[in-house]
Formats: C-alpha cells, sequence, structure tokens
C-alpha cells in the first residue's frame, strides 16, 4: 500500500463534501418513504442512522485513499452513503436516487449484479461480503503469482462492529492465506450498537485482540483530535480515563443529554462526589463544545482517518484493520439513540438538515459544479486504470481419451476426469479449493501434477527424506490448488472472488471446489452468496446421500438435491456413470470459458461402485440428452404386451439409485409390470424446462413439449410414475405431478444411521424391491381410480 498525502485545504472541502453526503444519503432516504408515490403504504425503510455513522469514513476514502483499481465491500446499512458518494463523483444519474428501493432502481443494500454504479461486492447477508473483499485479495496475489498481473490493487471492507458477532468472519480472519494478504485493509464501524441494543463491554478489546492474534496489524482509531488536544491539557488524562472506563450504555446515554448535563455526569464520582480537578479541566469548555468533545470520535475526524489510513499504508506485510470508532445516527437528531436502527426523521427534522447542508429548497440532490474543489477530490483519478493484457482460455477438449470399465464410483470418475484435464492447455487456467479435504474428494492426481498454492515455495519434507506419499504436497507460487481450512464458507467465499476475476480483475479463471455433500448446508448462505453476486465455478460435492452408509447420519445429505433444484444460478447435475461426469465437467468448463451471467455447476457424486456396462454408450444423442436432464435406460417399448393405459410403469431414478431401478424393472418383468427407468442427470435443468413451457402456455405463446415431457410419446405421459433417488422424496416429486399421472415418490425423509447400504436402502425405502413394490402400487390405484 502506497502512502498518502493531504494539505488542510483538503480537509476544508472533505468536511463540505462529508456534509453533503451526509444530506444526499439522509434525503434519499427521506425521499422513499415520504415524497414518492406509495401505493403499498408500507414503510420503505433505508437505515438513516446505520449509514450516518460511516459518512466520515466513507468520505475520507474516495476523497483520498481509494485508488482505481482498488476494490471495496461497503457494510449493507452504509447503501445510501455509497450511492450518494457514486452520485457525487458522476456514476450515478440524479433519477437514480429518486428510486432508492423502488422497483428497478437502487437496492436496498449493495449488489454487484443489480446497482449500476459499480458495486464491487454484494453485502446484503452481513459477513459475507467482508471476507469475499478479504478473498479478492487472494485472488489478486494468485494472478500475480500465475499471470503477472500489477499488484497495486488493495481490497478494502467497510465492516459494522454487529456483523463481527458472524461466525463466518472469524472463520476468514484466522484462514492462513489471509494472514498474509499485504493487500487487504479492514475498516470496523465501532458504533457500540446493534441493530436492538448497545453491544456489550469490552467487545472492542476482543475485537482487537482477535485480529492481533491472527497475524493482522490493528490500528486502534478511538478519539478524534478536538478530544487528544484535550487530553494534553492539565487533568486531561482524567478525561481519558473517565471516558475510556465508562461502560457503552453509559455513553449511548450521554449523547442523549445536553452539554450541562454531560458535564455534571462527567465530573460525578461514583461515590457521589465531584471531580475537582476534571471540573476546572473542561471549565476551559462551554457547555456546546463539551457535547462537541464527547462525540469528537476518530471515525469523525477526517484528519484521524487519514492518519490512519497512511499507517495502514505503511504495512504492506500484513492484513490492517482500522478499529474506528464512530457513532449510529452521528449528525442527526436521534444519534446514538439506542433504538435509532430504524427511525426515520420527520419532514421537520429534514428541513433543519437541509440547511445546515447549505441545500436549497426545491433542489434537494444538488450536486457540486464541475470543477469545484470537491468535484476535483472526488473526480481525482476517476479513469479506471488498463488492466493487464488477459490470456485467452483455450477450449477444453471435445471428449477425453479415457475409457471406464467394471465397477466405478461417481467421486472415482471425477478424479479421472481431472487428473486427465490436467494434461490440457486449459488446466493453466483451472483453480483447485477444498476446506482440508482434498484427498476424501480425490483432487490427489491433480495436486500431485498441479501443485498446492503459496506465496512463497515451501521445503517438502517428505520428498526431502524420501518418505513415500500418494499425494505430493509441493507448495509454491506456481500451484494451482488452494488448500484452506474446515470452512465451507471461506470456500464458497472463495469459489465467489476466483469466479469474478474476469469481471473484478480481468482474467478469468476456471474455480472448482470440492467438499463432503453434507456440509454445502453449512455455507449455504456463503453458496447464495456466490451464485447472487455473478461468480462462475464448479462445486464438487462428494459422497453424498445414505450411500455413505457407515458414516452415519450426521455425515449422509438428504435435502442438498433441493438445494441444487432450487437455488436461483446454480445447476445442479447427480451422475450415475463415469462418462456422465465427464461430459458434464467438460460442458462446465465450456459454459465457465463463454463468460456471461453467474453460474454455479454444482456436482453431487457418490462412492457408490457402478456397473459402467448399464451406460447405453454410442446412443445417438445420448450427451445432449444427459446434459439437457435425462434420459432413458431402460426402454420397454418394443415389448410386446406393452400397454400404457394398463401395465407400464415410467420409473425416474437419479445417480447412486438408478441401478436399484434398473433392477426392480427386471423384478416387475418377470411379474408382468413393465416399467420404463429413466436416469435423470440433472433435475433444476428438467424442472427449469418444464416451468418455461408451461409459462409460454401462460402467456400465449408456443409452448411446445418441455425437456422431461420429451423423454416420453404422448401416449405414456398419462402412466403412473415412481420417482426415486437418494436424497429427499420431494426433490423429485414434481416429476410426477407434471406427467399427470398417478405418482409415487421415494426417498430418504428421515436421518439416517450406520450401517451397511443395503440395510440403509431397505429402511429409507430406496432399494431395487421397495421400488417395484411402489410402481406395483402405483398401477393399483391407478386401476382404483379408472
Amino acid at each position: 500500500m502506497a502512502d498518502i498525502y493531504w494539505t488542510s485545504d483538503d480537509l476544508r472541502v472533505l468536511e463540505r463534501i462529508q456534509q453533503r453526503v451526509l444530506w444526499l444519503a439522509t434525503y434519499m432516504v427521506h425521499y422513499a418513504n415520504h415524497v414518492r408515490p406509495n401505493v403499498d403504504g408500507l414503510k420503505v425503510g433505508g437505515h438513516q442512522a446505520s449509514s450516518a455513522s460511516v459518512v466520515s469514513i466513507m468520505t475520507a476514502l474516495y476523497g483520498m485513499f481509494l485508488r482505481p483499481a482498488d476494490r471495496i465491500a461497503v457494510k449493507p446499512h452504509a447503501s445510501p452513503v455509497f450511492h450518494a458518494l457514486q452520485y457525487l463523483r458522476g456514476r450515478l444519474p440524479e433519477e437514480a436516487l429518486r428510486r432508492f428501493r423502488a422497483f428497478g432502481g437502487l437496492q436496498a443494500y449493495p449488489s454487484r449484479t443489480k446497482d449500476i454504479d459499480g458495486v464491487d461486492y454484494s453485502t446484503g447477508s452481513v459477513g459475507l461480503g467482508a471476507v469475499a473483499a478479504t478473498f479478492g485479495g487472494l485472488v489478486r496475489q494468485y494472478l500475480t503469482d500465475h499471470f503477472a498481473a500489477p499488484a497495486d490493487a488493495r481490497y478494502i471492507a467497510l465492516v459494522g462492529d454487529a456483523e463481527l458477532d458472524e461466525g463466518n468472519v472469524w472463520e476468514a480472519v484466522t484462514e492462513e492465506y489471509v494472514r498474509r494478504l499485504g493487500n487487504v485493509m479492514w475498516i470496523v464501524d465501532l458504533n457500540r450498537q446493534s441493530l436492538d441494543r448497545v453491544v456489550p463491554d469490552g467487545k472492542a478489546q476482543r475485537i482487537r485482540e482477535m485480529f492481533g492474534a491472527n497475524g493482522w496489524h490493528v490500528i486502534n482509531l478511538k478519539y478524534g483530535s478536538r478530544l487528544k488536544e484535550a487530553f494534553a491539557r492539565p487533568h486531561g488524562e482524567r478525561l481519558r480515563r473517565r471516558i475510556d472506563d465508562m461502560p457503552n450504555a453509559e455513553y449511548q446515554a450521554l449523547l442523549r443529554l445536553s452539554g450541562a448535563e454531560i458535564r455534571k455526569q462527567l465530573v460525578t464520582l461514583p461515590d457521589g462526589r465531584t471531580d475537582s480537578l476534571l471540573e476546572a479541566m473542561l471549565g476551559a469548555f462551554g457547555d456546546g463544545e463539551v457535547r462537541e468533545l464527547l462525540a469528537n470520535l476518530g471515525g469523525h475526524d477526517l484528519t484521524a482517518l487519514l492518519e490512519a489510513f497512511a499507517e495502514a499504508a505503511a504495512h504492506p506485510d500484513s492484513p490492517v484493520v482500522v478499529v474506528a470508532y464512530t457513532i449510529k445516527g452521528w449528525g442527526l437528531p436521534f444519534e446514538g439513540d439506542p433504538l435509532n436502527h430504524s427511525m426515520l426523521l420527520t419532514p421537520a427534522q429534514i428541513d433543519v438538515l437541509r440547511a445546515a447542508a447549505g441545500v436549497p429548497a426545491g433542489d434537494e440532490f444538488a450536486g457540486f459544479a464541475p470543477g469545484s474543489p470537491e468535484w476535483r477530490l472526488l473526480h481525482r483519478d476517476a479513469a479506471p486504470s488498463p488492466p493487464a493484457p488477459a490470456r485467452e482460455i483455450p477450449e477444453p477438449p471435445a471428449a477425453l481419451s479415457e475409457t471406464y470399465a467394471g465397477r466405478l464410483a461417481t467421486q472415482e470418475a471425477f478424479s479421472r476426469v481431472l487428473s486427465t484435464l490436467s494434461r490440457h492447455p486449459i488446466a493453466d487456467f483451472l483453480v483447485t479449493a477444498s476446506p482440508d479435504v482434498a484427498t476424501s474428494t480425490h483432487l490427489g492426481g491433480w495436486i500431485n501434477r498441479r501443485g498446492v498454492y503459496s506465496h512463497q515455495a515451501m521445503i517438502d519434507y517428505f520428498a526431502a527424506a524420501k518418505i513415500a506419499r500418494p499425494i505430493q504436497w509441493r507448495e509454491s507460487p506456481r500451484g494451482q490448488h488452494l488448500e484452506l481450512g474446515i470452512s465451507e464458507n471461506n470456500l464458497f467465499l472463495l469459489l465467489a472472488a476466483l469466479g469474478l476475476a474476469g469481471d473484478q480483475e480481468g482474467q478469468r479463471l476456471l474455480p472448482l471446489g470440492t467438499l463432503y455433500d453434507p456440509f454445502v448446508c453449512r455455507g449455504l448462505d456463503a453458496v447464495i452468496y456466490a451464485v447472487y453476486s455473478g461468480a462462475r465455478f464448479v462445486l464438487v460435492a462428494t459422497p453424498s446421500g445414505v450411500s455413505l452408509a457407515s458414516e452415519g447420519g450426521a455425515h449422509q445429505s438428504s435435502i442438498t438435491a433441493s438445494i441444487g433444484i432450487e437455488t436461483p444460478g446454480l445447476d445442479y447435475f447427480e451422475p450415475t456413470f463415469a462418462k456422465e461426469v465427464e461430459w458434464i465437467l467438460l460442458d462446465a468448463l465450456r459454459a465457465l470459458r463463454a463468460g456471461g451471467p453467474g453460474l454455479g455447476v454444482y456436482l453431487r457424486l457418490s462412492t457408490v461402485p457402478i456397473d459402467q456396462g448399464l451406460f447405453p454408450d454410442g446412443r445417438p444423442g445420448l450427451r445432449e440428452a444427459v446434459l439437457g436432464g435425462g434420459y432413458r435406460i431402460v426402454d420397454r417399448r418394443r415389448e410386446p404386451e406393452y400397454q400404457p393405459e394398463e401395465n407400464v410403469v415410467n420409473v425416474f431414478a437419479a445417480g447412486a439409485i438408478v441401478p436399484e431401478a434398473v433392477a426392480a424393472s427386471e423384478a416387475l418383468r418377470a411379474r408382468g409390470v413393465l416399467a420404463n427407468v429413466f436416469a435423470v442427470t440433472a433435475p433444476g435443468r428438467l424442472y427449469r424446462s418444464l416451468a418455461a413451457a408451461r409459462g409460454a402456455t401462460r402467456t400465449g405463446g408456443s409452448p411446445g413439449d418441455s425437456a422431461l415431457e420429451r423423454l416420453l410419446e404422448p401416449a405414456e405421459r398419462r402412466a403412473p410414475v415412481v420417482t426415486v433417488a437418494d436424497a429427499h422424496s420431494h426433490a423429485l416429486a414434481f416429476i410426477g405431478s407434471a406427467l399427470g399421472g398417478r405418482a409415487i415418490p421415494l426417498g430418504v425423509d428421515t436421518f439416517g444411521e450406520s450401517g451397511s447400504r443395503l440395510d440403509l436402502y431397505r429402511k429409507m425405502g430406496i432399494a431395487a424391491d421397495a421400488i417395484a413394490q411402489a410402481a406395483e402400487a402405483a398401477l393399483v390405484e391407478l386401476d382404483s381410480y379408472s
């Protein structure tokens, strides 16, 4: 981080800017709630108090510190301040301010996909944006080591103190990669208030200690210049000690009093006596000055802020955190009120604030005149720095040279596909990541060929001692695997940062993360964050379901299939055969290479060895069908007894359960029931295709058949349906209702336990005999219905 310089003239200009930012941020919310027509009659909201606490911080950042290459994550409730600054910088039209929180307008919280003024990191879910920005610093470091990207960008996260209650924040702070990031700076807006309360005492100290213990350089920005000058007066140390020792709640309460009342409270000792020395010291200040003195915290003092940023710039070898003490609602009538989180200024209070800001009535959205000192400061270095020349990602191969025979699990197939890809040119752009489960998710072959990423080369003591190991753990700046600690949130937020490298850094990457499927749920908030932010990545989750029999219920996922189907932007696959894994991965890399809207490709894999001879390889159109969502693996249409209205059942199965469905079909055939079996490879694609076809019908368009309906002939669609997966029965239940026949969904609807796979399949009702029984029951119900 480079040094920054400022003059006394700059400070005066910054003071005028912060006053206008406070006004615009506050009025934007007022306009949305009190001026703009409101057809709903509901409160719009907008967090005037939470925005106000960071006005000075944001003004100092954008006025003097940030460079065009820098990236910043702004705390969610500071959205109005961010947009006000972008408007003053000429990056937002006035009309956009009028449409804050309106349909098609500025979002409630900063959104890089829906806001139009250059949000770097979406921050609607507290704590996540700050970590995403931090991993953005890691991505820039990776790009510098692999693609010679400039190392001049800084990654700043402005977080509220209540955001630090989120566990994912500390998972990131303790991550080994993070403690070596000299391009990262966090600013904690320590206003000592959360949504409902004044935060407990001692929290600031614990925050500093936690960061310091994990290798961060900590800057404690508690007092402003006027308070520091007062402390330097005779007996001024008594004032410092009085403020330092008072509980947070007392400080907040004092802010609600007049200057005379504050003076009295400050000099009154616990036993009721008067501290005469402190009283004498405060005698040099008028009542109004006493109140201003008490409120002169570092986070609202532009000089103190710039000094802190300069100190941060002087520490390029570690991440930096600035703990900036602020007042929630600073400069507003309800500053410091413990219940001000959702308060709004009244029209009368708005008029007073407008007059104080020097804004004429009728020109409430006034900016600064072009060429004025304020305009020049906000437009310094306005032109974005040109990105480093990007390397084009090669096309993935159309097919691989691998052959798959015998019994093979999809988890093992993934390992073989990735190992083969490691020998192709596209592999230079692949980056893998895992939360300490690289070995058990079968990344060993890839790691042996491509190495582990580290900012500096590390000694492999096992190799030096000639100790044989199946995985060669070579760590260097050229490695392409990032091994994280056991934190699923970190994995998904790193994937988000890697998946935005093309947009943020100008060099696209192909990120691929692996973890155990049950723990998708643990990091679900971060998964949603990644796809909402527009990131592009591949997620391989393995093993899954009760097929992981001996591991017991804690490791047996059931609802992750539903997550894959229902999460916007997530394209979920559950392959059965190795060739499917190959086709899906190659197609995913092709989609990521193409760019465009955010896309997460999620593969739910299994440890169950499956006979590859069941796969109908060579069938025309099979690859397109696999990628489209499913195909017919058992076809009974040529049977002479085939009567869709009488003895035919359609069984739709996913992943590891497909062989069970095939076995059930064979057993049913001997009993006179003809069961077609369809392997469902991408339930989400089938559902989206179905929804699009139904939507076209509702809007008067040309509906056509969905991908699901095209799997069957019209006469077959009314036949009974059985759906089955090693997942909750709800996951595939839509298929039966979509086809309009009688349907029985089977799946894992209770927590599992340890045992053999067959034991678990039988208990859950997804074994071959249970599938056959369900098919016969569906036919009986059809007869009864008829």
